[in-house]
């Protein structure tokens, strides 16, 4: 998925893939401490993209792994 999917459609996009609401979705990630992190907000997201950008180490594409509860 690319960086630039807003934070809204990109819950909408898994809730749908797990055949969820968005409401249920209790979505992590690990930061760069790894530190697992709750996604609520954007500035969580936001958090969420530097994370896969700093795992990418110069390669195009990054991994972030979500853990949904």
């Amino acid at each position: 998925m690319p960086p630039d999917v807003p934070m809204e459609e990109f819950f909408d996009l898994v809730a749908t893939k797990f055949g969820m609401t968005v409401g249920d979705l209790n979505m992590k990630f690990a930061d760069e401490d790894g530190t697992k992190v709750s996604l609520l907000d954007d500035s969580d997201y936001e958090l969420a993209l530097a994370t896969a950008r700093e795992n990418a180490k110069g390669k195009l594409e990054g991994k972030l792994t979500i853990w949904i509860e």
